[in-house]
């Protein structure tokens, strides 16, 4: 009885200790980050699967990460393939436009764009692939209307009611967080290979940030699985 008492401060401890730690020691290595994101992300939906809120949640996720690594490997550096991939953020971001954070995204992109005529123009030979950071933040942005439309999508696909949870907001400002830190990263670009100013503030902090901006997202879905499993335990 005293032990179960303490079993949700010895869960939540253990679990935050837990992800301090994998969060530190997947630094710098994508792929274990990418195969522990997939993980959690599996054993969430298990855990979860009679929780429509929380399952429709992991599989957006596990869309945007599927939409990540088709664009990874289909995308390249070449004039072809950025118009193809602009010319998808244009249709994007057009048809999202109503996000506030389109009023970022939408900038920053023309900016890109001219950025990447006046490369081409010039014959510039180190052009930096800021395609592809644009292309993270399009997806951010498709997230963030999967979020806002998930209650619609899950009655529509599943035929299930749905409400809005606190997960939905956590991932929804860690998206807006997200989406700044890209543009300031394209900008920074913009500023060291177009004006030649040396400015490496977000490219040194980029890797830490988002690091952490994935790892607390990781932390928040596992999260909820874990209260579901605390409750069943308790109620064991």
């Amino acid at each position: 009885m005293f032990i179960r008492a303490y079993l949700p401060q010895i869960f939540t401890a253990l679990f935050g200790g837990l992800f301090v730690f994998l969060g530190i020691a997947t630094f710098g290595n994508g792929e274990a980050f990418d195969r522990l994101f997939i993980f959690i992300l599996i054993f969430t939906g298990i855990i979860c699967r009679k929780n429509i809120d929380v399952l429709g949640i992991v599989f957006i996720l596990a869309f945007e990460r599927i939409l990540e690594e088709i664009f990874w490997f289909s995308s390249q550096d070449i004039w072809y393939s950025k118009v193809a991939v602009y010319s998808c953020l244009i249709i994007v971001l057009y048809k999202l436009k109503y996000d506030a954070m389109s009023r970022l995204a939408l900038p920053c992109l023309v900016l890109s764009i001219s950025a990447e005529l006046y490369w081409f123009a010039s014959d510039y030979q180190f052009t930096p692939e800021i395609y592809w950071y644009n292309i993270l933040i399009g997806q951010s942005m498709v997230v963030r209307f999967l979020l806002f439309s998930r209650i619609n999508l899950s009655y529509s696909i599943f035929n299930k009611k749905a409400n809005s949870i606190n997960l939905d907001w956590i991932i929804y400002q860690a998206t807006r967080i997200f989406i700044v830190f890209e543009t300031l990263n394209i900008l920074e670009y913009l500023l060291r290979h177009i004006l030649e100013l040396k400015v490496t503030v977000i490219y040194v902090c980029y890797p830490f940030a988002m690091q952490i901006i994935a790892t607390f997202i990781l932390w928040a879905v596992f999260n909820e699985a874990n209260k579901l499993l605390k409750t069943r335990i308790l109620s064991a």
